[in-house]
């Protein structure tokens, strides 16, 4: 029922018209529609951006979930999983990074600030 009419088809060959010809003549009755994990609104929460900062002492007097537009207290969110988040100030990074990345995405022991003297292989 939640996929719909364009996602039913024979669970064996998935043959869609003559297995939907049957199911109509057998009185199952499909609804048209899209199927619902289509919904715009099934994907909300994928769409919310990240607002918090991750690191473990966060050094915002304002909080770990303030940030500000722009400068030390700017948000920097990970830009391979946007699951983490970091203010510039309590991860070093100077106003001249635009991209961050965490340590599970850079590996354990490495950093993505793009300074050198922070990056390294990891020893983990």
């Amino acid at each position: 029922m939640s996929a719909g009419i364009l996602r039913f088809q024979c669970p064996v060959c998935r043959d869609r018209m003559q297995f939907r010809m049957q199911m109509h003549i057998l009185g199952i009755q499909i609804p048209a529609r899209r199927p619902t994990w289509e919904d715009k609104e099934s994907y909300e929460k994928l769409y919310e951006m990240h607002g918090l900062c991750d690191v473990s002492e966060c050094l915002y007097t304002e909080g770990r979930e303030q940030a500000e537009e722009e400068g030390p207290w700017e948000l920097l969110v990970c830009t391979s999983c946007a699951v983490q988040g970091t203010h510039r100030h309590c991860s070093s990074l100077s106003e001249s990074i635009t991209s961050w990345e965490c340590d599970i995405c850079a590996g354990v022991g490495t950093a993505s600030s793009d300074e050198p003297q922070l990056a390294g292989p990891s020893t983990a």
